[in-house]
């Protein structure tokens, strides 16, 4: 495979004791999105390019006394946020220090519930999974922590404005796990709470998603996956008590060495069908 980009771009400095390092990586997929009533952000057509591009910059420095601090850089493009009208492409950023007490995190951050989802089917994503999670959370988090301790995961957010907060603990037990999340707006005084299942035997992947919240009530989701060699054949479907429709679909992925070739195609929670094919890769 011939590297055109760079895997990760490392810089390297030494100050006194401390050592401090920048690195860059990244994800990025380009394609084409359908849906038979007009694309979300190309309404008069029915099937319309897109590409999404997601960078992550981050710099790092750890003292003599075995903690790491650091400041991470997002930054966020796609073909919808470039056709508004001032341009909506996002910088996120975020400073944390970690050590054996897990790694603490003030910036731009997403709520612990947003860690633990149902996958999505497709390129992109055809939105699948929006509808299991509709319940999920509406929180915000501008402060986190996160604590892992062999196959146990934890974490809370909180936002020191809003006062919105979050919480979540996860468990791998191998070949299956379980995730709790629990999620709390304060501007609307919505509580949600959800689980996530997973498993993974001989190449098949499941998970069964459930969430409740004070608004939209019950969403649910399950998705499978099988995987032989290079090819993984995925479906997912999802309902919750306020969509018009159960949302449904099916995929496929072919590992292409270096990049993936994907898509799917299914119908969403407002009848319509919709599909998405291209190619992703990570740098």
């Amino acid at each position: 495979m011939k590297k055109v980009l760079f895997a990760t771009t490392a810089l390297v400095f030494s100050a006194g004791i401390a050592a401090a390092e920048v690195t860059i990586s990244g994800s990025a997929n380009m394609g084409v999105k359908y849906n038979e009533n007009g694309v979300s952000y190309a309404p008069t057509k029915k099937a319309a390019g897109w590409y999404e591009i997601d960078m992550d910059v981050v710099g790092t420095t750890e003292t003599d006394s075995g903690l790491t601090f650091g400041a991470d850089l997002d930054l966020d493009s796609d073909y919808a946020s470039s056709l508004a009208a001032a341009g909506n492409e996002t910088l996120a950023a975020k400073v944390f220090v970690s050590g054996s007490f897990g790694t603490f995190s003030i910036g731009h951050l997403d709520p612990m519930a947003d860690d633990y989802g149902l996958t999505d089917i497709g390129l992109d994503g055809i939105g699948i999974d929006n509808v299991a999670e509709a319940s999920a959370y509406d929180g915000s988090a501008d402060a986190r922590w996160d604590y892992s301790v062999g196959a146990l995961t934890v974490g809370v957010s909180l936002h020191t404005i809003e006062e919105d907060f979050g919480l979540a603990a996860a468990y791998d037990f191998g070949t299956f796990g379980v995730a709790v999340t629990f999620d709390h707006d304060e501007l609307s005084g919505n509580d949600s709470t959800a689980i996530l299942l997973t498993g993974n035997v001989s190449g098949i992947k499941g998970e069964l998603y459930y969430a409740n919240d004070d608004v939209t009530g019950d969403s649910y989701g399950i998705y499978a996956a099988y995987t032989t060699g290079a090819l993984t054949l995925e479906a997912a479907v999802a309902d919750n008590d306020l969509a018009a429709n159960t949302a449904y679909g099916v995929g496929a992925k072919y590992d292409l060495g270096g990049a993936t070739l994907a898509g799917g195609v299914g119908r969403n929670e407002l009848d319509e069908t919709v599909a998405d094919l291209g190619v992703s890769f990570k740098f």
